[in-house]
């Protein structure tokens, strides 16, 4: 708990009357921003756009509104904000990098004139006062800085701790007034899903996920908007008026969370840090920095390919050195071919020959990037290539992404008969449409096989049983799950009847073309074939991740 004195709040509740403003020079964030520092953190948000949400390394403020910007005292209404957790105001913590923010609402009374004090929703926590800000003049805030076109690739978590006594459709209308249509749609009561990517939220034209704590809401529209929990996605945070949740990372016992402290925590798996009094200048922006070195890239002579060196920060280098490779696998395990050294651009056939599902790769959070520090160091080397590069528009280290980010694993396939597809005995024999429940035989895996950053309509794709067989459509019309590889017969296309342009959700409903241009059928029955001619109800399933 990081302590406020005595002195300090009685200064603070004696200054009635006063206004702070606490405002910090937008130039300073602005020069923040074309620093070292903000570039490179930037590069790092736009690394793990393809990755698991609950992989990323993501920093964000506790208490974000609760700011010494807003901090006043009136003699009609009362102080607010006297212990303030943040010195800047809720969208210059999102220009400074915070992406996930926290909002407290409550359903409170709020004095608009001297005999009018009705309950609205607005920003406080514990005993609020009738002075405290309106939710919209927070919502107002982020939607300012969502309109920028420059944070159009941004993705934020908005947390609503909720104190709103039920009055959702107040706080659904504020939300959606705003910004509704960049928030990305829960679909209804449910945690945020461990499959879920930023890249799938952008793809669908959204930039907002929405958690809100208290359960499911009885408003349908709520409902399906917000999240209802973080699943996975892990949260620490620090708390400057009372002891936040950090034990299960740190030890007990610390004033706040250090520069140290965030550099440790997401090298060692940390997801989302929240901090206090989030600047610029107190090293702990700086400390969620894993990827570049200070200064890098630097493009000196050419330099368009990303190394890692020996203190397991990345160089940009000339893509003609000579360097070991990373290799990773779908597992997350990290490989580094021994004796074999060469240019960026043997990576893909080096790692390939390495066997299993091995491909050139690059970390994209801390931890992983110490396991692959760790594996170079286990065979002798100290720079490896990383697949990263700006070769083909300087500055844009755009990268190729892996297919075990790109591809949706852990899907099953729902019928109009309301039965799941199921590879029998896990792969190896038939595939029916018979089972009325998810276990791991109706668990499958799907493959990119074409280009793009996620699976979309129109997609070439395999799809494989847990056990690493792929689903077979024969000449015939028989469908299978027998084949050990993929061949032409284990090809199809993916016609996504939901949307033609987004990632592939959850939910969605979909069909399967093979290469015999016959669609995928669940019959009545119970059986599964590839011997449609055209699509019905029977050619369409629902993907469940």
């Amino acid at each position: 708990m990081r302590k406020k004195s005595l002195f300090t709040f009685l200064s603070a509740v004696l200054a009635i009357g006063l206004s702070f403003s606490g405002s910090v020079s937008a130039d300073a964030i602005d020069a923040f921003n074309d620093s070292w520092q903000g570039k490179a953190l930037d590069l790092q948000r736009g690394l793990d756009n393809n990755a698991p949400i609950k992989d990323n390394n993501i920093l964000g403020t506790h208490n974000t509104y609760n700011s010494e910007v807003y901090r006043a005292c009136n003699f009609s209404v009362g102080c607010r904000y006297l212990d303030p957790q943040q010195k800047y105001s809720i969208k210059d913590q999102l220009r400074m990098g915070a992406r996930f923010i926290e909002l407290d609402v409550h359903w409170t009374a709020k004095m608009e004139s001297l005999f009018s004090y009705p309950k609205r929703l607005l920003l406080c926590h514990g005993v609020c006062s009738l002075n405290d800000k309106y939710a919209t003049e927070g919502f107002n805030e982020i939607k300012d800085w969502l309109n920028d076109s420059g944070n159009s690739d941004e993705v934020i978590i908005l947390y609503i701790e909720d104190a709103s006594d039920g009055h959702h459709s107040d706080l659904y209308n504020q939300l959606n007034d705003r910004f509704g249509a960049k928030i990305y749609a829960s679909g209804g009561c449910g945690s945020i899903p461990d499959s879920l990517t930023k890249a799938q939220v952008l793809a669908a034209g959204k930039q907002v996920i929405l958690w809100k704590d208290g359960g499911c809401s009885s408003n349908n529209s709520m409902a399906n908007q917000a999240f209802t929990g973080l699943g996975n996605v892990g949260r620490i945070w620090e708390d400057a008026t009372t002891l936040g949740s950090i034990a299960e990372l740190f030890d007990g016992g610390i004033d706040s969370i250090t520069a140290s402290e965030v550099r440790e925590g997401f090298a060692t798996g940390a997801n989302i840090i929240n901090l206090d009094d989030l600047v610029m200048d107190d090293g702990r922006i700086e400390a969620a920095i894993w990827s570049w070195n200070v200064n890098e890239p630097n493009n000196a002579s050419n330099e368009d390919c990303a190394a890692q060196t020996g203190s397991g920060r990345w160089n940009d280098a000339n893509c003609n050195n000579n360097y070991a490779y990373a290799c990773e696998d779908r597992n997350g395990n990290w490989a580094v071919p021994n004796a074999t050294t060469g240019t960026w651009s043997n990576g893909d056939t080096v790692c390939a020959d390495l066997g299993g599902s091995f491909q050139f790769s690059v970390p994209t959070n801390s931890q992983a990037n110490q396991v692959l520090k760790a594996a170079k160091e286990a065979e002798g080397y100290d720079t490896v290539w990383l697949n990263y590069d700006d070769r083909s528009t300087e500055g844009d280290w755009a990268g190729v992404q892996l297919d075990i980010f790109v591809d949706q694993q852990n899907l099953a396939f729902k019928s109009a008969h309301n039965k799941y597809l199921v590879a029998e005995n896990n792969g190896g024999g038939d595939v029916n449409a018979n089972r009325s429940a998810i276990g791991s035989w109706e668990t499958f895996n799907m493959q990119l096989l074409s280009a793009g950053s996620c699976i979309t309509h129109g997609s070439q794709i395999a799809v494989s049983s847990q056990a690493g067989y792929y689903l077979r459509a024969g000449s015939g019309g028989d469908l299978d799950a027998k084949a050990s590889a993929i061949g032409s017969w284990e090809r199809f296309t993916l016609i996504n009847h939901s949307s033609t342009s987004s990632c592939l959700l959850s939910g969605q409903v979909i069909s399967l073309q093979s290469v015999h241009n016959q669609y995928v059928v669940a019959e009545s029955d119970g059986n599964a074939n590839a011997n449609r001619s055209a699509i019905g109800s029977w050619e369409k399933f629902t993907v469940k991740f």
